[in-house]
C-alpha cells in the first residue's frame, strides 16, 4: 500500500532531521541553548508525525471509501440529468424522434415517390411457404428471426431470380425502390460468391430467361456483394450495345464489407429520375451515377438476383416499397395536396423515424417558397385496430410532424394545423398489403 511506503520515508526524514539537530546542540556550550534545541527537535518530530498521521488516514479512507464517493457523483450526475429528461418530456407530451437520430440522417436526401404502387412485408404469407406474389426459378421461402419482428423471405444457395409480380412492366421514367435486408453468416468469412443484384432492364417480359441474370440489351444493376476479397461493396454496372457508354462504379458502406454485422438490417433505396440513379445504405449515398442510362432508353422491368455458393447461409428480404410520382420541392402542392408517406413511424407510436428527414426537409422548403400560405397536416392510418386507438395516433402523428418542421426546420406552428382522421378516409378500399400501406400516411394540405 502506498501509505506504508511513506510512512518509512517520513521516518527516515525524522532521524536526518534529530541528527542535525543534536550535531547543532554540540557546537553550544551553554546548557540553556542545548535545552533550546532539544525542544525544537521535539517540535519538528511531533509536527512530522502529525502530518504522516493525517496522510495515512486519508490514504486509508481512500482505499475503504473511495467507490462510495465516486458512486455518490455519480448518482448526483444521473440525478441531474433525470430532472433535465423530466423537464424535457413535460414540455414536450408527444414523442417525436431523438436528435441524434436526425443528425445522422441530415444529408440523407433520398425521398420515396409520392405514389405507393406496392409494397411487400410477406404479412399476408404462412410460414414456410413461397412467397404468394413471387416467382422464382430457385426455392426461396418465408421464415421468421427471432432477433427481428415480422416475415422475411430467404433466400439460399444457388444462382436465382425473383420477381414480385406487384411491380408493374412498363415502369415509368422516375420511381423510387426500398427494401431491407439482412444476412445470417460472418461478412469476414470465404466464400467465393455471396450477391444479391436489383435489375433494371429493357427486357419486356420480367418472368422470361429466367434462371439466367443479366437479361436485356440495356440494363442497370445495383450489386450488393458480401464474398471475399474483391467480391464485397455495392456495386453499379450500365450495360448498352455501346461499348464505349459502359461503365462500373463500386463503394464500400460497412454493411457490406468485414466490419458487417449479422442479423442487422440495412435499408437499401435506389431513386430513378431521368438518367440518373442514386443508391442509398441507411442514410449513406454510395453510388450516384448522373447518366446511369441514356435518354433514349426506357427501362421496362425489375427483377432481384442472387448468387449464393455457400451451403446455409442466406439473405433475408422485407419492407420492399416501389412508388412513383418523384417531385422536387416547387411542385410539391402542385395538386394542392402531398401524401408524404417518407414520413414514417415506429410501430404503434408518433415517435417519427430518423430517415423520415429528407422528406420533411422537402416539404420544409415548399413551405418556406410559399411564406403566405398555411398547412393543414393529416395524420391517417389503415383499417387494422379501432377509431378509439387509430384516431388519437392519426392526430399524435400530426401533431409529431407539426413539432419537428418547427424545431428542425423552423416552421411557424401558427402556420400549421393538425388533424387525425384514423381509417376513415382510405387511399385504397382493397385488403391487400399493399392497399394499408398506402392508407397508412400523412397528408399536407395546402390551404
Amino acid at each position: 500500500m502506498t501509505f506504508i511506503k511513506m510512512w518509512n520515508q517520513q521516518l527516515l526524514i525524522m532521524k536526518y532531521i534529530s541528527l542535525i539537530l543534536v550535531m547543532i546542540a554540540l557546537l553550544y556550550s551553554s546548557q540553556a541553548e542545548a535545552q533550546l534545541f532539544k525542544k525544537i527537535k521535539n517540535k519538528v518530530e511531533r509536527k512530522i508525525e502529525q502530518k504522516v498521521d493525517q496522510q495515512v488516514d486519508k490514504e486509508i479512507d481512500d482505499v475503504f471509501d473511495g467507490d462510495k464517493k465516486k458512486k455518490k457523483k455519480r448518482k448526483k450526475k444521473k440525478k441531474d440529468a433525470s430532472n433535465s429528461e423530466t423537464e424535457d418530456t413535460t414540455e414536450n407530451e408527444i414523442e417525436t424522434t431523438p436528435e441524434v437520430g436526425f443528425k445522422a440522417y441530415s444529408k440523407y436526401d433520398f425521398i420515396p415517390g409520392e405514389k405507393l404502387v406496392a409494397y411487400e412485408d410477406f404479412s399476408s404469407d404462412v410460414v414456410g411457404d413461397l412467397p404468394q406474389k413471387w416467382n422464382t426459378n430457385l426455392s426461396s421461402e418465408v421464415v421468421t428471426i427471432n432477433t427481428t419482428p415480422g416475415n422475411w423471405m430467404r433466400i439460399g444457395k444457388g444462382v436465382g431470380i425473383y420477381v414480385f409480380s406487384e411491380i408493374p412492366s412498363n415502369i415509368p421514367e422516375d420511381f423510387t425502390l426500398e427494401f431491407d435486408i439482412i444476412y445470417d453468416f460472418k461478412p469476414d468469412s470465404w466464400a467465393f460468391k455471396r450477391h444479391l443484384n436489383i435489375l433494371l432492364s429493357d427486357l419486356a417480359d420480367p418472368n422470361t430467361y429466367m434462371g439466367k441474370h443479366n437479361q436485356g440489351k440495356h440494363y442497370a444493376k445495383v450489386g450488393l456483394a458480401v464474398g471475399s476479397g474483391s467480391g464485397r461493396g455495392v456495386f453499379f454496372t450500365k450495360k448498352t450495345p455501346n461499348k464505349g457508354l459502359n461503365m462500373t462504379s463500386k463503394s464500400y458502406p460497412i454493411s457490406f464489407t468485414k466490419e458487417g454485422t449479422p442479423y442487422e438490417i440495412t435499408h437499401i433505396s435506389i431513386l430513378k429520375k431521368g438518367t440518373r440513379i442514386k443508391v442509398y445504405s441507411n442514410e449513406e449515398k454510395v453510388i450516384d451515377i448522373p447518366r446511369a442510362t441514356e435518354s433514349d432508353i426506357l427501362f421496362k422491368t425489375i427483377r432481384f438476383e442472387s448468387e449464393i455458393t455457400t451451403e446455409n447461409e442466406h439473405f433475408y428480404l422485407n419492407n420492399i416499397k416501389f412508388a412513383t410520382g418523384v417531385n422536387s420541392s416547387d411542385r410539391l402542392f402542385e395538386s394542392g395536396s402531398y401524401q408524404a408517406h417518407g414520413i414514417t413511424f415506429d410501430s404503434g407510436s408518433a415517435s417519427i423515424k430518423a430517415s423520415s428527414y429528407a422528406t420533411l426537409k422537402q416539404i420544409a422548403q415548399a413551405m418556406k417558397a410559399n411564406p403566405d400560405k398555411s398547412y393543414k397536416i393529416i395524420g391517417h392510418t389503415d383499417n387494422d385496430g379501432s377509431d378509439s386507438v387509430n384516431i388519437p395516433l392519426s392526430e399524435n402523428r400530426a401533431i409529431a410532424v407539426q413539432k419537428i418542421l418547427k424545431k428542425e426546420f423552423g416552421i411557424d406552428s401558427s402556420r400549421l394545423q393538425t388533424l387525425g382522421k384514423g381509417s376513415s378516409e382510405p387511399l385504397s378500399d382493397e385488403n391487400t398489403v399493399t392497399a394499408k400501406a398506402q392508407n397508412r400516411r400523412v397528408e399536407i394540405v395546402q390551404l
